[in-house]
């Protein structure tokens, strides 16, 4: 089954590592808006940026990524 990046799943992970958006941005090397943007779902990181976003929160990026449910 197909998995996506779940945004609110790791901006709820960021919050609980206390780590800001801008924080997280620098550490991957992208802006905040790009932040915000993955974690609302309105972007969906590339998978190394994934990597990195989970990295950077000290989580593995399977415990970012929810089943694809959506009917094609």
């Amino acid at each position: 089954m197909p998995r996506t990046f779940d945004g609110p799943r790791f901006r709820d992970q960021r919050r609980l590592a206390g780590i800001t958006a801008e924080d997280i941005a620098a550490r991957v090397g992208c802006s905040p808006w790009s932040v915000w943007g993955y974690e609302r779902g309105s972007a969906v990181p590339p998978i190394p940026v994934a990597d990195a976003l989970a990295d950077a929160i000290g989580l593995p990026l399977e415990r970012l990524l929810t089943d694809d449910l959506k009917a094609a």
